[in-house]
């Protein structure tokens, strides 16, 4: 597919698609291959060898990384040439657009200088968003869903929506290339009209650049938009060709997105409100919501809400984590939408659970102001990292007295080897930086930060940065503190006489009336837990 003479103006580089079958692109190179300055003697064609696979294992980011240091070892002597056009269909798309990133930026290695070469990047099909499930027939939503948790060894499954490496590309491209303005590559979108794995709004970051473009193949599906074969829904004879040929070699002019209304536009800037367990955006967010726009008109409130979470959804990891990827891309359809402002965040309980562990997870999030109320992040969290590498500015944490789902339920779970939670929002956080304000403790159990006639204060700092203090500062009683000491010990001797209940009734009654009791005593348990 190549030849090496110094006189090649440009080296086109292409990476399949997940499923994509081998060849399933060369009908179209070879077309290309005929238009005057991209026949072999001008223009050096290379197909990366490694895409991604259905069972390919792996992180994404490194496996895009490989994918650079492998253009920059291929684009040497004879290769070098003064110009790079990168196509890459579906995945291979993503993975040109990281691969891009880091040769720029240096991201996960050194810069690499292969990357001020590229003049163009086309995207055929990418799943820019990621890959929403919700799009997938029911029956497959479940399955998938399950294995995005279980099965993380697999490179596929860090390309659903608001996976850590999708919004963490999105969110550099829409910094790292809109810093370059006009001097940035032009990324062009080729989307098949039928497609329906990609739609117009999963590629608004892109759009949002001044070299953005987007075109639309009629008939084409997500499969077959890089296929030239006979009897393919065409309006015309040759008209695949024709869009493909100009989104890889005609000059375009870049196209705007479509516009968001007025006045969302005119918001200056964006303030998420999450609520915690056993509660919903139809609560303290809205009044939230409410004071914040009396006091700025363009201010953008945003109150996602993941429905309601029991404590025995909290206390297992799997369920509390199912959200991560939710608020994830929650934050970057808004980034997208609005570039350029700044975020802040108000949380409570399990809302700041599924902020801080997604600060860990994707490097690019930054929030300034940060308001959080009965906090369950462990008081080891490493907020100091967090506003070092400025994904945070200023920092407010509200202990209360009586917060019985932090200073019991998260201490008892510590016993359980659950590091990703804990009395941060009770106790207060061990390293902070400077200018943090904790407040150890208002009166109160696990909502009293965020009581009507708090929010005010609340509003101030998040429109200011300026933490209030506190007039009356109380002490945990002796009791409940002894017992956020202990709940870890105490989790354990509930688990052996639950264990000991199970082994007498089994003994006493037998294998079948026991188990029927054992079960009806887990189920009681367990009915306790979903209605705490």
């Amino acid at each position: 597919m190549d030849t090496a003479q110094v006189q090649h103006r440009r080296l086109i580089v292409y990476v399949p698609g997940l499923a994509e079958k081998p060849d399933a692109a060369a009908g179209l190179f070879a077309r290309l291959q005929r238009e005057p300055g991209y026949g072999t003697d001008e223009t050096l064609y290379w197909q990366f060898p490694d895409p991604i696979r259905r069972f390919s294992r792996g992180t994404m980011t490194n496996r895009c990384r490989d994918l650079a240091d492998r253009i920059d070892a291929y684009w040497t002597g004879p290769r070098k040439t003064p110009e790079i056009v990168l196509i890459g269909h579906s995945v291979g798309g993503l993975m040109h657009r990281y691969a891009y990133l880091q040769a720029l930026r240096g991201i996960n290695g050194h810069r690499l200088p292969w990357a001020d070469a590229v003049s163009r990047i086309v995207l055929l099909a990418a799943p820019n968003r990621g890959v929403d499930l919700g799009r997938l027939p029911w029956w497959q939503q479940y399955p998938v869903r399950t294995a995005a948790v279980l099965l993380r060894m697999f490179t596929v499954l860090e390309l659903v929506c608001g996976a850590p490496f999708i919004t963490n590309l999105r969110i550099l491209w829409l910094r790292e290339i809109a810093e370059l303005g006009d001097r940035a590559p032009m990324v062009v979108q080729v989307s098949g009209k039928k497609d329906k794995t990609v739609v117009q709004e999963d590629s608004r970051d892109l759009e949002t650049l001044p070299t953005g473009v987007q075109k639309v193949v009629p008939g084409a599906t997500h499969a077959d938009i890089i296929s030239l074969e006979p009897g393919l829904s065409e309006d015309y004879p040759g008209q695949r060709f024709e869009i493909l040929r100009a989104s890889i070699i005609e000059p375009l002019r870049s196209s705007n997105p479509e516009a968001i209304p007025a006045d969302e536009a005119a918001k200056t800037s964006v303030v998420f409100a999450l609520h915690g367990i056993r509660s919903g955006n139809g609560e303290w967010p809205s009044e939230l919501e409410t004071k914040l726009l009396d006091a700025d008109k363009n201010v953008l409130v945003v109150t996602p809400s993941y429905g309601r979470l029991s404590a025995y959804d909290f206390a297992l990891p799997f369920t509390r984590r199912r959200n991560l990827r939710w608020f994830a891309d929650t934050y970057s359809y808004h980034l997208a939408r609005h570039p350029g402002i700044p975020f802040h965040f108000v949380g409570h309980s399990n809302g700041t659970y599924l902020f801080g562990q997604s600060l860990k997870q994707i490097p690019a999030l930054e929030f300034q102001n940060v308001f959080l109320a009965g906090s369950v992040l462990p008081r080891d969290f490493d907020w100091i990292r967090c506003a070092d590498d400025g994904q945070i500015g200023s920092l407010v944490n509200i202990c209360a007295s009586e917060d019985k789902p932090v200073g019991w339920l998260c201490s008892g779970l510590r016993a359980f080897r659950m590091r990703d939670v804990g009395v941060g929002g009770f106790t207060g956080f061990d390293s902070v930086p400077p200018g943090t304000r904790q407040v150890r403790h208002i009166e109160g159990g696990h909502g009293a930060a965020l009581v009507t006639e708090r929010l005010s204060t609340v509003v101030d700092y998040v429109r200011t940065g300026v933490a209030d203090g506190e007039s009356l500062i109380v002490k945990p009683g002796k009791g409940f503190d002894l017992m956020s000491r202990v709940a870890p010990r105490l989790a354990w001797v509930g688990v052996a006489v639950l264990a000991g209940l199970s082994w007498v009734v089994l003994s006493m009654l037998g294998v079948l009336l026991g188990a029927a009791v054992v079960a009806g005593l887990l189920a009681l348990v367990y009915t306790a837990l979903k209605v705490a």
